[in-house]
């Protein structure tokens, strides 16, 4: 973006490198070089500082509801990574629990479910009153010969956990 000169100042070399958000939208190409660096980074040593950096980023100049798909995005593209326990990732998209997060983790999941984002789907179903279309989406992903064997696995586990626990709590 070229801005002209206010009060004589040049207003671009002030903006070099700053993220811009007008009107509430996020600047997305900025957004993507930040997870870029995170993908890139997946196999190094410093992969955990690398992504805590990067989610600081996000959070200081991201911090929308808008950030999370492009984040979900990432674990889709790297389904049996070690995003962390919980990890980064899942602490910033979380910032946004019943402010559409869930929407954005469903779609996710319906797209490419992967070992985190089933993780992260527990995390709801502990959190809820009403877990049966959750339950039934880990059902769909554990039959679903389409997806890895661990992804599969990953789901059943936290089906039968999730179902284990929901039903000891109603009794």
């Amino acid at each position: 973006m070229k801005l002209k000169t206010i009060n004589g100042n040049n207003i671009n070399k002030h903006l070099e490198g700053k993220i811009l958000i007008c009107r509430g939208k996020i600047n997305m190409d900025e957004l993507e070089l930040i997870i870029k660096k995170i993908e890139d980074n997946i196999d190094s040593d410093d992969f955990e500082m690398i992504m805590i950096e990067c989610i600081d980023d996000i959070k200081s100049n991201y911090n929308q509801l808008d950030s999370v798909q492009p984040l979900l995005q990432l674990v889709e593209r790297n389904p049996l990574t070690y995003f962390g326990s919980p990890g980064e990732i899942v602490h910033f998209v979380e910032t946004f629990y019943k402010k559409g997060y869930e929407e954005k983790l469903i779609s996710s999941l319906k797209r490419m479910p992967t070992v985190h984002t089933i993780w992260m789907l527990h995390r709801i179903i502990n959190g809820t009153d009403n877990p049966e279309y959750y339950l039934n989406l880990l059902k769909q992903i554990s039959e679903n010969k389409y997806y890895d064997k661990e992804i599969r696995e990953e789901a059943a586990h936290f089906l039968i956990y999730a179902l284990n626990h929901w039903f000891y709590n109603r009794i």
